[in-house]
């Protein structure tokens, strides 16, 4: 199996572009509701909704109303950790949220006290990012000894 061909570095550079977004808007996310311009909240959650992948659920998601400081009413959906989902999911009744926005534009909005994991997409981008320059550099050096043979 050639590691260094083409398709497998477009792949690894694919993931690390891909990570590297998902790290980028989960950290900007976080920072602008963590920020002077974030306001607290309470939110009702009103559905949650999940994908389920070989007998595992995750990529929670909530639907929560609440209602901004200048009395605005409020649909956002929220990205939750699985641990917080499926809390929200066992409950039967509407449950109550924490959450934070951001205060220039409600739709940014996270649960207070869940994770953000921005950080570990980060290092995961980076880590893609090495395998994709490291299997370019392989390819370009086996290239330049077939070159001189």
């Amino acid at each position: 199996m050639n590691f260094t061909s083409w398709r497998n570095i477009l792949v690894a550079a694919g993931v690390a572009i891909a990570l590297s977004v998902v790290a980028y808007k989960d950290h900007h996310r976080h920072a602008l509701t963590d920020g002077l311009d974030g306001r607290d909240a309470v939110g009702l959650v009103t559905e949650v909704t999940w994908d389920e992948r070989k007998g595992r659920e995750n990529n929670f998601v909530l639907n929560v109303e609440f209602e901004t400081e200048d009395g605005q009413e409020r649909v956002e959906k929220i990205a939750v950790s699985n641990s917080l989902g499926n809390q929200m999911r066992a409950s039967d009744e509407a449950e109550e949220i924490d959450i934070r926005y951001y205060l220039h534009d409600p739709s940014v909005a996270v649960a207070t006290g869940d994770t953000d994991n921005s950080l570990l997409m980060l290092w995961l981008a980076i880590a893609s990012g090495l395998v994709a320059l490291g299997l370019v550099t392989a390819r370009l050096l086996r290239a330049r000894k077939v070159q001189a043979a």
